[in-house]
């Protein structure tokens, strides 16, 4: 009886476990994008970082991403940590688009840099991210001099040709954005710009400084075609 009875148990757990195997084989899964490792701001996203599992669909997030493909070569907005699910809003195709309001990728070896302008200086102000800019500063000092003095006088240069327009900036720096075609909702007084971030070489960085402090900064649009970045 013993072992009739150890049988009939064995039996029991054995169904079971089929039983539980077979129900959970039946229920319908749903594919979800997870964080292999942590990916932190600004990185893009590479296949090697993720990998695909199935989930019940209760178990899904509804901004989940659902296909690797779709999130290699984006970037990351917002940190993402190991084991998470990759939520689509975390992502962006413009590096740095909502954290710093940047409208181009920042090239490799490139540091953004603030130009102080006032729209006069920077083609009236029509410009827009993406854009290619060449950079001139002309020495403060030359509006000190007599007119009469001209031998000697320090000299404009240009700091760069064909730079990236990452942002436009108002004094207070805010992205500067198109006005409203709305009329209720258009300010009493529109923003204005105040600076232009540009992308510029990183070891050209101390230039571009020392002349954002002694000089006056104009731009003017780059014509079309290749050309270098810079300008010794």
């Amino acid at each position: 009886m013993t072992t009739h009875r150890s049988a009939y148990i064995a039996i029991f757990v054995i169904s079971a476990l089929l039983a539980a195997a077979l129900y959970y084989v039946a229920q319908p899964r749903a594919d979800v994008v997870r964080a292999r490792t942590d990916i932190a701001v600004l990185t893009p996203i590479s296949a090697d970082m993720l990998e695909l599992v199935r989930v019940s669909p209760g178990d899904r997030p509804a901004e989940a991403a659902t296909s690797i493909e779709a999130v290699v070569g984006q970037y990351a907005a917002m940190p993402i940590l190991a084991g998470q699910f990759v939520d689509t809003r975390a992502l962006e195709s413009t590096p740095g688009s909502r954290a710093f309001g940047f409208g181009a990728p920042l090239p490799a070896g490139y540091v953004a840099f603030a130009l102080a302008v006032e729209p006069a200086q920077a083609i009236g102000g029509a410009l827009s991210p993406g854009a290619l800019v060449d950079v001139v500063a002309v020495p403060n000092a030359l509006k000190t001099l007599p007119s009469t003095d001209a031998q000697g006088a320090p000299q404009a240069v240009v700091l760069g040709k064909r730079l990236v327009v990452l942002a436009l900036r108002t004094g207070g720096g805010q992205t500067l954005t198109a006005p409203s075609s709305d009329p209720t909702r258009s300010a009493a007084l529109p923003p204005k710009l105040a600076s232009v971030v540009v992308a510029i070489p990183a070891d050209q960085l101390p230039r571009f400084a020392t002349a954002a402090l002694t000089s006056t900064i104009y731009l003017a649009l780059s014509p079309p075609g290749d050309g270098d970045r810079t300008s010794p």
